[in-house]
């Protein structure tokens, strides 16, 4: 048998990819939690699935009663009381180029105002337009604060700036915004790093009068994404008062601050970034401040006599004193909820807290517990209700926030329009709808009601073009004041979405990435790269389903890129490794096994130790070949001599048996091994059989003085196969008893003057399939017991294939 020209090293069971698979699972996992903890690659890629989460929700069921009429449910997560009076095309066709006069907007609230009915009215109005600059005409400013005045219910918004306003409008400002904190307040209870909150330096507040005016107020700024993409609102946005700056140098550990009114310190570096300090100050704190100060900070230099040179110079302490504004939508809401700023609990990272809210019944003008639907009532087919709607008491609503007070707003739907039989997530009314013929200040003659009881009425831009307030969500370009209504009605139906706890996301991502594992190293390529991506499609579905039902958000990038690198890692790994492998086994068995044979040892390895199986050895020989080899030459022999083990052996690998060895004219090879063979005996009895007709083929292609005559041993039993030899050369091959006594058959033959002689042990196998002669007992050497021997004469028909 051909031998490998080095010694054959087995590799560990460890390095099996059915093991080391997992292996390189668990590597992948912490490389992908790596990433996660040190960059931001995964969350920016969530806020995109996040978006295909939103697109896949449910917004109406409808159902088609006849040509193109529709009877539609609306979403129970979306609540009644919100309703959007757009600045539609109907009104820039019904009062021309924005903006509109003032007197416009005051039409618009008197027309909410002035109903008999006082308890069927409005619970806000909330003017998406800012005010923070005078009118042309001072009369239509002082019409649009009466009416405001007037309604009493009318919420205005202002703006923070990252950078701080020109010096002269600094001081004009605070007063602005004063006025709005005179009626409504500011947050005065924060908890968590407060320190740490992104700061606004500048205010937009509207007008002064306005301020005043104004039940209450809230900022309308949104946060954009890294994709430039609005997705959350900061509920408590924080602005920085600058009160003094000073030298570092006069900074002590006795320095004070007043924390009950939010005062801190900070630093500027040379990129302009702010820096809070600690406090309260130690000598510690202050040390390493001055270290960073110099390496990172500019100096202010002072020039006192204006010569041109610094008198003095100084790294800069500021000092701030910080307020907490809430965003227009919390505003509206505390409103609805019967609740005040003072009634909160803010707390950075984790909630903030409405305690017990409220609802107010119109229809009996009292305050009622807040309660959500839970089920809407049913009716039959004639219209009757046959089950009443079902609801549940809020004692709390706790909004989840970020550390930076973002708030995820739960997106209802795509955007709406605002004409009639149109798409509409929230109920849109024309503006010019109300505001075209306001009712005069009688009251007799106002209508007794809007149909407007108990409503949120969010006024704004509902055309392209007229305003800049056009914003990409994850529906697409929505109009502002609809994802103030979203964000809005995300607080009211208390329907928040949650981030799954670490250890959930954990756990998804190692459960999934080792079932991977697992497939993709005992699967075939094809199989393992289907089930990859059939559990990651299971996993967004999932996802979907979760989000779309529970509000709740399972990370799914990191789980499925981690699975596609686990599965793309192990079968890289078991292609490098099972390609050394199948190399090594073509080169040890592909010259002494059939290629059927081979591609079967491929597929299930044998060990190729020395282990004991129940297998049958061949052995056969030319009779008297050294006298024919004397009347050839050696030119001739060596051609003789192919020719007869080319046609040998091809039967030998017909009968898919594994050849062991050529020694000279001697043929020795086995059934068995190294793939199990339950009919080795009959194939070795075949083989034997077939070779003789070979022989006879053979023999008539040859001359006279060529002419061969073979001998043929059979034996079958227990035998020890392996790698065997010495640390340069190995052979898979034979040893044992049983080996021995299938040599001494084929020698026998000279003896019996027979051809093929195969032993009891091998007759006892395929009796029912061959035809012999029974010849005699012969003592095998160092056994006591005598082996009956048997002439095979021919395989019966009646033989399996």
């Amino acid at each position: 048998m051909p031998a490998e020209g080095k010694k054959i090293k087995k590799r560990s069971t460890f390095m099996e990819v059915r093991y080391f698979g997992f292996i390189i699972a668990l590597a992948i996992i912490l490389i992908f939690l790596g990433l996660d903890a040190g960059t931001s690659i995964f969350d920016n890629m969530e806020v995109r699935i996040l978006d295909v989460h939103f697109r896949y929700k449910d917004l109406f069921q409808a159902e088609e009663v006849e040509e193109g009429v529709k009877v539609v449910q609306q979403n129970p997560n979306i609540s009644q009381d919100i309703l959007i009076v757009g600045i539609d095309f109907r009104t820039l066709t019904r009062f021309g180029r924005w903006p509109f006069p003032r007197y416009t907007h005051a039409d618009l609230i008197n027309t909410f105002t002035r109903i008999q009915d006082q308890n069927a009215r409005e619970n806000s109005v909330f003017l998406d337009i800012f005010f923070n600059e005078p009118s042309d005409t001072a009369v239509n400013d002082g019409i649009l604060v009466e009416s405001i005045e007037q309604n009493n219910r009318v919420f205005l918004e202002t703006l923070l700036d990252e950078v701080p306003p020109p010096p002269e409008k600094e001081q004009a400002f605070m007063r602005r915004h004063q006025g709005l904190v005179s009626s409504f307040g500011e947050i005065t209870h924060v908890e968590g790093p407060w320190e740490e909150l992104t700061p606004f330096y500048g205010l937009q507040p509207p007008l002064k009068p306005y301020a005043e005016a104004a039940v209450g107020y809230g900022h309308a700024n949104y946060i954009k994404d890294v994709d430039e993409v609005y997705r959350r609102q900061p509920l408590v946005a924080k602005y920085s008062e600058k009160i003094g700056e000073f030298p570092f140098r006069t900074l002590t550990t006795d320095t004070e601050l007043d924390r009950d009114k939010y005062e801190r310190l900070a630093w500027v570096d040379k990129s302009g970034k702010e820096h809070s300090i600690p406090y309260p100050l130690t000598n510690a704190i202050l040390d390493n401040l001055l270290r960073q100060l110099e390496n990172s900070a500019p100096v202010k230099n002072i020039d006192t006599d204006n010569d041109g040179e610094a008198d003095d110079s100084y790294f800069v302490v500021h000092k701030y004193r910080d307020h907490f504004l809430p965003a227009i939508t919390l505003s509206l809401a505390l409103n609805y909820f019967n609740k005040s700023l003072s009634d909160i609990e803010v707390v950075l990272g984790e909630h903030i807290r409405i305690p017990e809210p409220q609802y107010y019944d119109t229809q009996n003008g009292v305050w009622n517990p807040y309660q959500i639907q839970t089920a809407p009532p049913e009716y039959d087919d004639e219209g009757n209700m046959v089950a009443e709607e079902k609801t549940k008491i809020i004692e709390e609503i706790k909004i989840p926030i970020d550390v930076d007070g973002d708030m995820l707003i739960n997106f209802m739907g795509p955007p709406s329009f605002s004409s009639p039989g149109e798409r509409q997530t929230f109920p849109v009314r024309s503006y010019s709808g109300y505001a075209s013929n306001p009712p005069g200040p009688d009251p007799n003659v106002w209508p007794r009601t809007r149909a407007l009881d108990n409503k949120i009425i969010m006024v704004g831009s509902f055309t392209r073009g007229m305003a800049a307030d056009h914003k990409p969500t994850p529906y697409g370009l929505m109009y502002g004041v609809e994802v103030h209504a979203n964000a809005l009605n995300t607080i009211m139906m208390n329907n928040f979405l949650h981030y799954a706890a670490y250890w959930v996301n954990l756990a998804i991502l190692v459960g999934l990435v080792l079932v991977i594992a697992i497939f993709s190293s005992r699967l075939s390529t094809a199989w393992a790269f289907i089930t990859t991506l059939v559990l990651i499609l299971a996993l967004f579905i999932t996802s979907s389903i979760v989000f779309d039902r529970e509000a709740y958000i399972l990370n799914f990038t990191q789980p499925a890129l981690a699975s596609l690198f686990a599965f793309f890692s192990i079968v890289v790994y078991r292609e490098m490794t099972e390609s050394k492998d199948k190399r090594r086994i073509r080169s040890m068995f592909g010259t002494y096994v059939s290629p059927q044979v081979v591609d079967q040892i491929l597929d299930n390895p044998p060990e190729l130790g020395g282990v004991d199986k129940d297998m049958t050895v061949f052995f056969s020989d030319i009779r008297g070949f050294t006298t024919l080899s004397e009347s050839m030459s050696p030119q001739e022999l060596v051609q003789i001599l192919n020719r007869y083990l080319t046609a040998m052996t091809d039967i030998v690998l017909k009968y898919d048996g594994t050849l062991d060895k050529y020694e000279g004219d001697a043929i020795m090879c086995f059934w068995g091994a190294p793939l199990p063979q339950e009919d080795h005996a009959l194939r070795a009895c075949k083989c034997a059989v077939e070779q003789l007709e070979a022989l006879k083929t053979l023999n008539d292609e040859f001359p006279d003085e060529y002419q061969m005559d073979i001998g043929i041993g059979v034996n079958s039993g227990r035998m020890t196969v392996g790698n065997m030899g010495s640390m340069q050369r190995m052979d898979y091959t034979l040893i044992g008893d049983n080996v021995n006594l299938g040599a001494r058959l084929e020698g026998t033959n000279k003896q019996y003057m027979t051809r093929i002689i195969i032993s009891e042990h091998t007759y006892g196998q395929v009796k029912d399939n061959v035809v012999v002669r029974e010849l005699d007992n012969i003592r095998v050497k160092g056994k006591n017991k005598p082996v009956l021997i048997y002439e095979l004469i021919d395989i019966k028909d009646s033989a399996p294939e």
